[in-house]
């Protein structure tokens, strides 16, 4: 498991506060999994292993249905 220290924009932080609260209440332990799940969705938007990978299973399911 990793520690991450950052500095972010207050601003920021309080948005994203205020979102996992109106989604989850902000119960310990919210803010983890909110930043670790907001983590994940940047790396499946932005990786390319993800992308390729995503692009076969498209092309796998198109030629399984025919």
């Amino acid at each position: 498991m990793a520690i991450i220290n950052a500095k972010i924009d207050d601003k920021l932080v309080r948005d994203f506060r205020h979102i996992i609260y109106e989604r989850h209440g902000l119960r310990k332990g919210d803010f983890k999994n909110a930043l670790e799940e907001a983590m994940l969705d940047y790396i499946h938007k932005y990786s390319l292993y993800h992308l390729e990978a995503a692009q076969g299973q498209k092309e796998t399911i198109v030629s399984g249905t025919a």
